[in-house]
């Protein structure tokens, strides 16, 4: 035997210094691993934090939207359930403005129209009272006010709107013209409204 225990201690020596590379190697490999599992499990939790946060905003978003539609519908919904001018019919209504007029109070006259057209049909009154028309108004609409059956019945199925007239005479003729009134019944208060006049 050449060279004897000497190279077995070598040999020995080198097969445990290349064990202890590998060991190295392993712990240095089993240390990376845990960096890159760490890394994963932080960049995950990231994501699942900014997708749960883009869905908790978007949550929110809708609910502030829904809550500013509902506030603008409640607003425009507002002054028709507070109207309380008119009457359990059209005829009741139709009672009701002939006498405001009459008495000349042109401000109750006009809130026995739309809640919308109220205003509109304050200035006419007001324009008819200053120009001293209001008496010859108040003449035509003094006719009787008789029922609408002339239309189709699609029209008259509507259980919302009534529909109604009375005849004036044409100036300077003996000739006779059918003047439409329509009214409709507010949801809100269940009173009828005077639409077209």
């Amino acid at each position: 035997m050449a060279g004897g225990w000497p190279d077995v201690f070598r040999c020995a020596k080198a097969f445990l210094i290349i064990e202890f590379k590998i060991m190295e190697n392993q712990t240095l490999f089993k240390k990376i691993l845990k960096i890159i599992i760490i890394v994963a499990i932080l960049l995950a939790t990231a994501v699942v934090g900014y997708l749960a946060g883009g869905i908790v905003k978007y949550g929110l978003d809708i609910r502030k939207a829904d809550k500013i539609t509902e506030n603008f519908q409640n607003a425009l919904e507002q002054p028709y359930k507070d109207d309380i001018y008119g009457g359990k019919t059209p005829e009741e209504t139709w009672a009701m403005y002939m006498g405001a007029l009459k008495e000349g109070d042109i401000e109750l006259a006009s809130r026995y129209h739309r809640v919308g057209d109220q205003e509109k049909e304050r200035q006419f009154l007001q324009e008819a009272k200053k120009d001293d028309t209001l008496k010859v108004y108040l003449g035509e609409l003094s006719a009787p006010l008789q029922k609408d059956t002339s239309l189709p019945d699609f029209i008259l199925a509507d259980k919302t709107r009534a529909h109604y007239f009375y005849m004036v005479k044409e100036p300077g003729t003996d000739d006779m013209i059918k003047n439409r009134i329509e009214f409709y019944l507010n949801p809100y208060t269940k009173i009828w409204k005077i639409i077209n006049l």
